[in-house]
């Protein structure tokens, strides 16, 4: 049997996470001015990604699927002890950058529900859900580009 065979929830959740997450990536670089300026958005079909709040509301989207995968598989881990799991964060490390992520996400969407941040929380907020992004992107490269241990 293959570590991907003895995952709960099979390959659908497997796939469900793997677009999240790589909804939550492009949108979140689509929310910074990019896909315009390096002809992302000329691509036939891609001029929605130019447009900010078609990509802002994809972001909500994919991160509402990310957390709902998570809280699943999180509830499972609480549950069952020894699951061998086949997708996302394996470490307390990645789970500590989605926590970040979520945590600063949730500050910055509160800003957009009328709750005043003053311009340096907010710049650290920006800043440090950014950086989570860019390294948790980063992590999840090199755990594929060096492989997985087997259970």
């Amino acid at each position: 049997m293959s570590l991907h065979q003895s995952t709960p929830g099979g390959s659908l959740v497997r796939w469900l996470y793997g677009i999240a997450t790589g909804l939550a990536i492009f949108t979140g670089m689509a929310q910074l001015p990019i896909m315009k300026r390096y002809y992302v958005a000329d691509i036939p079909g891609m001029h929605w990604a130019a447009d900010f709040f078609i990509t802002s509301e994809l972001h909500y989207y994919s991160a509402i699927l990310l957390l709902l995968v998570l809280g699943w598989r999180l509830g499972l881990d609480l549950r069952e002890k020894g699951i061998t799991w086949s997708w996302g964060p394996r470490s307390a490390w990645g789970w500590f950058l989605l926590v970040v992520l979520v945590i600063t996400g949730v500050a910055k969407a509160l800003r957009n529900c009328c709750v005043y941040l003053d311009p340096t929380t907010m710049m650290l907020l920006d800043f440090s859900h950014l950086g989570s992004a860019m390294v948790f992107m980063i992590s999840g490269l090199v755990s594929l580009i060096a492989g997985r241990k087997r259970a």
